[in-house]
């Protein structure tokens, strides 16, 4: 389920032309993942509540903390990294459907070990599953 979700938003940003993006599970190197901008998405929390059954489908609803580390291009501004997310990111991820999203915290930092600026985003997100009930 986890890798449904992330799978799904890695989906939604590219229908809107926003890559490279990578799961946190890619186990792909920095040298791999390319001069630009890239995004990594991962999950750093997730709940499940009871199940609720109907006749033929099961949903589970489920809250995550999702977790976005956009990378930028080599000397590039805070300012610019901060409007690739807000113009690019943030729009697709606000308006996924089925989800409700709220920011949680946002912070950025020099990485000295990659020298690029990197902003790390967290995401409050619910939302409910469903799958199909096998039959008897």
């Amino acid at each position: 389920m986890l890798r449904d979700i992330i799978d799904d938003i890695i989906e939604k940003l590219a229908e809107k032309h926003v890559y490279p993006v990578y799961s946190a599970f890619d186990g792909r190197a920095l040298a791999q993942k390319g001069k630009g901008f890239f995004t990594v998405v991962g999950i750093s929390a997730f709940e499940l509540s009871a199940p609720i059954y109907s006749e033929y489908v099961v949903y589970l609803p489920f809250k995550s903390e999702i977790e976005l580390t956009v990378t930028a291009p080599e000397s590039s501004s805070a300012v610019k990294l901060y409007e690739y997310y807000d113009s690019d990111i943030a729009p697709v991820i606000f308006d996924m459907a089925g989800l409700t999203c709220s920011l949680s915290k946002m912070s950025i930092k020099f990485d000295t070990n990659i020298q690029r600026l990197v902003l790390s985003v967290k995401l409050r997100v619910s939302g409910i599953t469903k799958f199909e009930r096998g039959l008897p």
